[in-house]
């Protein structure tokens, strides 16, 4: 990304309008013959006062600001430029960092660990300033493992990655609150507060640009969907949130420390931490032995690593830490990296900011207060950032990637290469074959087997609990296609995933149907040996469907729904070619449904217009793009934000309208159709008016607090006005044809065909 601008003033563009009066009915909105002059006026001299320099929240800190996107063929640019000061576009197609977004996707889904620390690990590691634990201390580290990663596939080859992570979570209670209802009205709470931190909301950064200068995508877009990414919680239908393994730690200041690895493994098998009985039990256990640098003696603790060995096998680890806590100060001091993959729950709460939680009221969601036994710990860091010395920073990272590369992952392919041989291959062949056609007809049920047949037969699935037993060929085939999605064999994913799927719905087990279904269409997706030519979009749009279908009718899951066809919007999107306006129309189909409220449909319909603007014809062709369909989505996107209060945004979406419909407009930047030209006109006289009434105009005789710019003249015609949100005082002409100026929930078959134009 570039760094943000130098903070030089941008100077108004002249108005988009010819110089010329217009003949406009009478609204809410003073007539703008009477007032554009004057407000350009106040706007270039508020760009020229000093502006705020509060930091902003970690999930857009470090982007850069925007500003003026390119002029119209006229030459003049007519959008109020609100406080922004570089050049970018969200909507330039594939170059708007789709594959940033397809990382993030990939990313999403990695592998999960449970942490179970014994009570001498969390106190120590509470004395370094981590009130969660042994838990909150190596949890961020997690998120990308250091150097290159390398998996094997299911045929041999093997790859590497640079972004490979792991999800740590508690093992105390993890499981037992398998819903997230919530999670929707949080995720618009989130975006809520970040657009209310600070300046963000009067002309803060609002779109990124990568290293190479192309426009990236939305801040916003990107933390609404790792906020939907990281909403999910571990359910018995999908096996992502399921532990692969297990860290065992104690430290050396334990004086029965064997003693005490038993009786951790115990409770985490048969004990109080033991996990739901949905989730398989056979999981690698990876023990760990915290030696204390300030305290302990290591040769000891090297004596007591070797025993651990003989008695647990190879899957261990000597961790070396220093016990006191580290400040800013200290010369070898390093700051720990933040949470990337917080939930909803958490941002709220402010989870990651200074370690303000157990993990123990983490786990259960009790966000309410910090836990009151640790409130004497002060976090000594400047920005509330807890930090670490560079050696414990260090072996924390050289033990992550340890556990990863030398157990995690082997284990991994170990077991998707049983699975595929054991169970896979029995199901694919003659005889499972004549299985799964069995179970279609009536004599099929009587030869139904038991659990872990040859053939896959069906009789497993528990109506009642709604799972299948872990230890079933679903659902160990299920666990071997999200085992093969983790580690990236997406070839292996798609297919068990297209031979299970119909399993699924014979046994009526369908929220394992639907995700059976939404997992394939990604795999499919995201494999980049399955081009466009090799896969009919057509038959992914049915998988989507279907999982919709089934997700929403049949299990009342709006969360998994909007999840499914989010995905669907991007990896289509990031496709390219027509795939970009089936994009768009799953994008719609979310605004349909209802699955989003009303940040979340302004975000959707950003990501229409990006669809559409994407859509690029064949080189020399004149016809095939789309980009007046998204100018048009633009603009509403803009009549959403002025009803959101959100002036800025309003005004950047104003601009891509304008970038996007430069072709189509007259020689003096002039829109075709007067309708269209008057609504643009008075959405821009709009914009204006509410970025001065949130700059301190607020139409009272009073002179402002901040930025004192205002005159009698403007203050008179402000007092004239009541409070508006929206253009819902324009000529009635404009209500009489198909624009919609305050549009619902969209069919997408209702969608207009060119822009603005009549039926």
């Amino acid at each position: 990304m570039t760094s943000p601008g130098d903070g030089t003033p941008v100077k108004p563009p002249p108005s988009f309008s010819p110089g010329v009066a217009r003949n406009v009915s009478k609204s809410r909105y003073p007539d703008e013959s009477e007032t554009t002059a004057s407000l350009d006026a106040e706007l270039a001299d508020a760009r020229t006062g000093s502006s705020p320099t509060s930091p902003l929240p970690s999930a857009t800190a470090e982007l850069p600001i925007r500003s003026a996107s390119p002029t119209s063929r006229s030459g003049r640019s007519s959008t109020p430029q609100l406080a922004r000061s570089s050049i970018g576009s969200p909507f330039d197609g594939r170059s708007e960092g789709s594959e940033d977004i397809r990382s993030l996707i990939i990313r999403a889904f990695s592998p999960t660990v449970a942490v179970y620390a014994s009570e001498d690990t969390d106190a120590l590691v509470r004395n370094k300033g981590f009130k969660g634990g042994f838990w909150d201390l190596i949890r961020p580290f997690g998120e990308t493992i250091s150097g290159k990663v390398v998996i094997r596939d299911s045929v041999g080859s093997s790859r590497a990655w640079e972004d490979y992570g792991v999800r740590f979570v508690n093992l105390k209670g993890y499981g037992r609150d398998a819903g997230w209802d919530s999670s929707l009205s949080q995720m618009e709470e989130v975006l809520e507060k970040q657009l209310n931190t600070g300046e963000y909301a009067l002309g803060g950064p609002i779109y990124a640009k990568d290293v190479l200068g192309v426009p990236a995508t939305t801040p916003l877009c990107k933390l609404y969907l790792r906020q939907l990414l990281s909403s999910t919680s571990a359910t018995p239908h999908e096996t992502f949130n399921h532990p692969v393994a297990s860290v065992i730690a104690i430290s050396s200041r334990n004086t029965t420390p064997l003693e005490t690895l038993r009786q951790l493994y115990a409770e985490s098998s048969t004990g109080e931490a033991r996990l739901p009985d949905w989730i398989q039990q056979d999981y690698l256990r990876y023990y760990v032995l915290i030696h204390d640098e300030e305290r302990d003696d290591i040769m000891e603790s090297t004596k007591l690593y070797d025993q651990m060995k003989r008695h647990f096998g190879l899957h261990c680890h000597l961790l070396r830490l220093r016990s006191s806590q580290c400040v800013v100060t200290d010369d070898d001091s390093t700051q720990v990296p933040q949470c990337e993959w917080l939930s909803p729950r958490e941002h709220l709460s402010g989870v990651g900011e200074a370690g303000s939680f157990d993990s123990y009221t983490l786990e259960r969601g009790l966000y309410a207060k910090p836990n009151p036994t640790l409130e004497t710990l002060v976090d000594l860091g400047t920005d509330g950032t807890p930090y670490l010395f560079d050696s414990d920073a260090t072996a924390i990272k050289s033990f992550v990637r340890e556990l990863m590369v030398q157990s995690v992952i082997p284990f991994m392919e170990n077991r998707v290469a049983v699975w595929n041989d054991q169970v896979a291959s029995r199901r694919r062949g003659i005889s499972g074959r004549l299985a799964a056609v069995s179970r279609r007809w009536p004599f099929g049920s009587s030869s139904r087997s038991g659990i872990g047949s040859s053939g896959g037969n069906s009789g497993n699935y528990d109506s009642v609990q709604n799972f299948y037993a872990p230890e079933s060929a679903e659902a160990t085939l299920r666990k071997m296609a999200d085992f093969a999605f983790m580690l990236r064999d997406w070839k292996l994913a798609s297919s068990t995933y297209d031979m299970i799927r119909s399993d699924f719905g014979n046994d009526k087990a369908w929220k394992y149907h639907a995700g059976a279904h939404e997992m394939c269409a990604v795999s499919m997706l995201l494999n980049p040996l399955a081009m466009s030519a090799k896969i009919k979009l057509e038959s992914i749009d049915q998988m989507f469907e279907t999982a919709c279908y089934s997700y929403l009718t049949r299990c009342s899951d709006a969360p998994h729904a909007l999840r499914s066809l989010t995905l669907a919007v991007e990896l289509l999107k990031s496709r390219g070619g027509s795939a970009t306006e089936t994009a768009a129309r799953w994008a719609m189909r979310v605004m349909d449904f209802g699955l989003v409220e009303s940040i979340g449909q302004i975000l959707f319909m950003e990501r229409v217009a990006a669809c559409y603007a994407s859509k690029t014809p064949a080189t020399g062709a004149k016809w095939g793009a789309r980009r007046r369909k998204a100018g048009m989505w633009s603009v509403l996107a803009a009549d959403q934000w002025l009803k959101a209060g959100k002036p800025s945004l309003a005004s950047s979406c104003l601009e891509e309208a304008e970038r996007l419909y430069a072709d189509d407009l007259e020689a003096d930047g002039v829109f075709p159709m007067p309708e269209m030209q008057t609504f643009v006109d008075n959405l821009r006289h709009a914009v204006k008016v509410e970025y001065l009434e949130a700059r301190g105009f607020n139409g009272s005789n009073e002179t402002p607090t901040e930025d004192p710019i205002g005159t009698e003249e403007i203050s008179e015609k402000l007092d004239k006005r009541s409070h508006r949100r929206s253009l819902i005082g324009l000529p009635a002409q404009l209500d009489a044809g198909n624009l919609k100026l305050n549009p619902g929930p969209i069919n997408p078959e209702e969608a207009p065909n060119d822009d603005f134009e009549r039926a």
